[in-house]
């Protein structure tokens, strides 16, 4: 690892152990059939249980997808600082950082929330580091990336700038000489072609070729709306606050709202009271 990423991981670590994660309680689960259980008694003591993923991929030959998102109570998704929408520490470090992609073998971004110069989409506390080691997955996820125009920090960004990464970055058919041109002497970032304009189940099969199996997605809405309308998502992980915030008529789900069963709801404790969590699996 090159000593930037070093600095950047250990920050990033000390921040989790340190911070004050109040946890959730169960307030209701449905048996969905199909899931697996993440789990060690430290995560299961914070979340008041086993944290689950579905079994299998929506279809044959692309990984087993999932979308994360934290909105406020009127439903938005976007702020210039996320962490004002609410959530709390506990959908931080334990959720966003943590379960959601404990078992992730990549991390998939829209450009506008990979875009950030000290960006690598990771585990950090030492308990899931542990609990993903003890999965038998990498250290750190591959880092995805999606791009219409190639505007990411390629010069300067530290997940292009870290060779003990892997990382994808997934756009159409006429920027990629462009991308690729920016990218000398970077051979851990790969350029996948996903047609014009982009098409998520040609690039999710590129992935599932090339090892991804299980991918984590973070957004923004534009990209998770693009998933869902191809039918790509199986499980979506979403907390809600207790606070109205963000960008006005910012869903997730950009507009079009899932038909979902919920197996799984979850609410926060003391400064977190109010918080809400769900898992919901998107109806085939």
């Amino acid at each position: 690892m090159t000593g930037r990423f070093e600095a950047f991981c250990r920050r990033k670590e000390e921040a989790a152990t340190v911070a004050a994660i109040p946890g959730y309680v169960t307030a209701e689960t449905r048996d969905c059939g199909g899931l697996v259980a993440l789990e060690n008694p430290w995560s299961a003591e914070l979340f008041d249980g086993a944290f689950y993923r579905s079994a299998a991929a929506a279809r044959p030959g692309i990984p087993i997808t999932s979308l994360v998102f934290v909105q406020s109570r009127d439903g938005n998704t976007v702020a210039a600082d996320p962490s004002t929408l609410g959530g709390g520490d506990t959908d931080l470090h334990l959720i966003y950082e943590g379960l959601s992609r404990v078992d992730a073998d990549a991390v998939l971004a829209g450009a506008a929330t990979a875009r950030g110069k000290e960006t690598v989409f990771s585990v950090w506390h030492p308990q899931l580091v542990a609990l993903r080691l003890a999965r038998g997955r990498a250290r750190h996820p591959a880092q995805v990336v999606v791009t219409n125009a190639g505007s990411l920090r390629f010069a300067e960004g530290l997940m292009f700038q870290e060779p003990s990464l892997r990382v994808f970055v997934i756009t159409r058919s006429g920027a990629v000489k462009t991308i690729q041109d920016q990218l000398p002497g970077r051979p851990w970032v790969e350029v996948i072609d996903a047609g014009e304009p982009v098409a998520f189940a040609a690039a999710m099969e590129q992935l599932f070729r090339r090892g991804i199996e299980v991918l984590s997605c973070i957004g923004g809405p534009r990209t998770a709306a693009a998933l869902l309308n191809e039918q790509i998502v199986q499980d979506i992980y979403l907390t809600t606050s207790a606070i109205d915030a963000g960008e006005p008529g910012t869903p997730y789900h950009g507009g079009r709202p899932p038909s979902v069963d919920r197996a799984v709801l979850k609410e926060g404790q003391g400064v977190e009271a109010g918080v809400r969590f769900e898992h919901l699996i998107v109806r085939t």
